[in-house]
């Protein structure tokens, strides 16, 4: 618990298929709402806006809107790959380190215990490895 992890792609495989899935679902659900959003907001607005602005001026209106939408969408896009990788990065790194430690095991060093940081997942698992090799080393010694 007084260490820090400085690679946050551990498990490269599994944290990109989480992140791939995280940005999968905020792309889908972005699409679908904008997407609504924007049709009924258009559909609604373009032909009050078509009396008060030349077509040239509706036209630009409507091409700094989908521009300003494309910046947001690639914005939230980039921030939902920063929160997955920090999301699969608790749980990727409990992940390598309780391999790391069952291999351990495995060999016969039971004096191994496994600590992970406070904000990492798997917490209970960690903790009821620690007890196995507990077991584990009582019986070796008795």
């Amino acid at each position: 618990m007084g260490y820090k992890r400085t690679q946050f792609i551990v498990k490269k495989g599994f944290q990109l298929r989480y992140i791939g899935l995280i940005v999968a679902v905020m792309l889908i659900s972005t699409l679908i709402v904008g997407y609504t959003i924007y049709y009924n907001a258009w559909t609604l607005l373009g032909s009050k806006l078509a009396n008060v602005y030349p077509q040239g001026r509706l036209v630009s209106i409507f091409n700094m809107v989908n521009i300003r939408l494309a910046i947001n969408l690639i914005f939230v896009a980039m921030l939902c790959v920063g929160i997955g990788i920090i999301a699969s990065h608790r749980i990727a790194g409990p992940i390598d380190r309780m391999v790391r430690f069952m291999n351990a095991i495995a060999d016969g060093d039971y004096s191994k215990r496994l600590t992970l940081r406070d904000k990492d997942e798997l917490q209970d698992l960690a903790n009821a490895m620690n007890k196995l090799a507990d077991r584990l080393e009582k019986e070796k010694k008795s």
